[in-house]
């Protein structure tokens, strides 16, 4: 049945022209002007049946913006400018969300590398500096890292599947999300943890503060340990060292004494006050003069001998007495080196410990919330309706596929197992080798024909001259 078509358009009336005056009208008559009636603007034609109400523009209609977020979620802005509102609505939600994992991915990133690269010259909640080439590092680190969590998270959005083209997500649906669900998940897991611990962060700074006291007096104890083991050996032997030397002298000044005591005696001898009472230097007097001497002697010898030992026991004494002195200002450096230690439990990991320790639900929150963000569009793909723009974009890959003469699926085939095999056909490439085979035959004839034609003229020379053929 043959629809009926809209009633053509009414014809446009024309201006009327005022009628010229006879030629023997009067001249007040002829003098008199004539209004014309004013011209009516031509009706408007009422659509046709096939003829679109919808205004849609074109691209440069759109704002720059809007075009941005349809290239974060990899859709094409010249089929989307043929759609109705609602699904452009719809891509610019899914671009907006892409745009946003990658505006997180750059502050999270930048606080993690700063976290990571900047100078830790002062406990947790000490005053610090901002320091400047770390920062700028951090920025630049963040900025790359926004841009590859932005293309992987545009790239899983564009690559997902519109699903069976109803709001229902079947199993099969799912299971075939799997891979990129699990990559979401990996990038929600990154970027919730340095947002994490920027958000606790006056809480975790505390805690940190109390770790890094404790662990500074940890190691004080450990330092001040070692160090008092050293003081005691070093007065150990300060004590033995002292000690030898004071036997050393003891033992000398035993020996001057009882060579003291032999003089006394000796000196009573000669004058008669021991022994037989006979006063002069007799035989006694000489005895006990031999032995004197003799006292003396060895007193002399050993002097030297443990003077010897006593300068070395004393520059032994002197060292260790250094060493004992030098013992506090070593101690002072290990309490300065235990400082920057304690100082160096700030880095990324242990906030992040810590945040889990105090957090409670928070990180747990903040970890859900940012994988609701990065796995929201997959599920969202998978349980949007079939609209208009994916009809134009199958139509267009059609019609790609078309112009290049690729039939897909234009033959299916059984293995006989109770699967199909599909076979596309590349009608361009089937044109192309009929076209080279049409060559090679068309050359395979014309150079039989040339063969044929110099057999014959060779076969005619021959039998006019044979003799010119015979090699003599």
């Amino acid at each position: 049945m043959t629809e009926p078509t809209a009633p053509p358009p009414a014809p446009t009336p024309a201006a009327a022209t005022p009628p010229a005056p006879p030629a023997s009208a009067p001249t007040a008559a002829a003098a008199a002007v004539i209004e014309p009636p004013a011209p009516s603007l031509p009706a408007a034609a009422p659509p046709t049946a096939s003829e679109d109400r919808y205004r849609y523009g074109s691209v440069q209609d759109v704002s720059l913006f809007t075009r941005f977020l349809w290239f974060c979620a990899g859709a094409d802005a010249q089929l989307l400018v043929r759609c109705p509102n609602s699904d452009r609505v719809k891509f610019q939600g899914l671009g907006g969300v892409v745009l946003t994992v990658g505006v997180l991915a750059f502050f999270s990133g930048s606080y993690a590398f700063y976290t990571v690269f900047s100078p830790k010259d002062a406990t947790a909640l000490g005053e610090r500096v901002l320091h400047l080439p770390s920062a700028a590092a951090s920025v630049f680190f963040g900025m790359v890292w926004s841009l590859i969590i932005f293309n992987i998270d545009r790239f899983i959005i564009s690559s997902t599947g519109k699903g069976d083209g109803t709001d229902k997500i079947t199993w099969g649906e799912f299971v075939n999300s799997l891979p990129r669900l699990a990559m979401a998940i990996i990038i929600g897991l990154c970027l919730s943890k340095p947002l994490e611990i920027k958000i606790l962060e006056s809480e975790i700074e505390s805690a940190l503060e109390k770790e890094q006291k404790e662990f500074l007096a940890e190691l004080n104890d450990v330092s001040e340990g070692l160090v008092g083991k050293e003081r005691a050996a070093l007065r150990d032997k300060i004590d033995g060292l002292q000690k030898r030397t004071d036997d050393n002298d003891g033992a000398l000044e035993k020996r001057r004494l009882e060579i003291q005591q032999q003089r006394r005696e000796l000196e009573l001898e000669a004058e008669g006050k021991t022994g037989s009472g006979a006063a002069g230097r007799g035989p006694a007097w000489r005895d006990k003069r031999d032995n004197l001497d003799r006292m003396e002697a060895e007193l002399n010898r050993d002097r030297e001998a443990i003077g010897k030992k006593n300068t070395m026991v004393g520059d032994e004494l002197a060292e260790a007495k250094t060493a004992l002195a030098a013992l506090d200002s070593k101690l002072a450096t290990e309490k300065a080196s235990n400082l920057q230690v304690a100082r160096h439990l700030d880095g990324l990991m242990k906030r992040i410990q810590v945040s889990h320790d105090i957090g409670g639900m928070i990180p747990i929150a903040i970890m859900l919330l940012l994988l609701c963000i990065e796995a929201g569009p997959i599920f969202f793909k998978l349980m949007v309706i079939k609209g208009a723009y994916d009809y134009l974009d199958e139509n267009q890959k059609r019609v790609v596929r078309a112009k290049a003469g690729i039939e897909p699926d234009a033959r299916i085939l059984s293995d006989g197992k109770g699967k199909s095999i599909h076979i596309d056909l590349h009608h361009g490439v089937t044109a192309v080798l009929d076209e080279e085979k049409r060559r090679l035959d068309t050359e395979r004839a014309m150079a039989a024909a040339v063969h044929e034609a110099w057999k014959k003229k060779t076969g005619a020379a021959i039998e006019q001259n044979p003799n010119a053929f015979v090699k003599r």
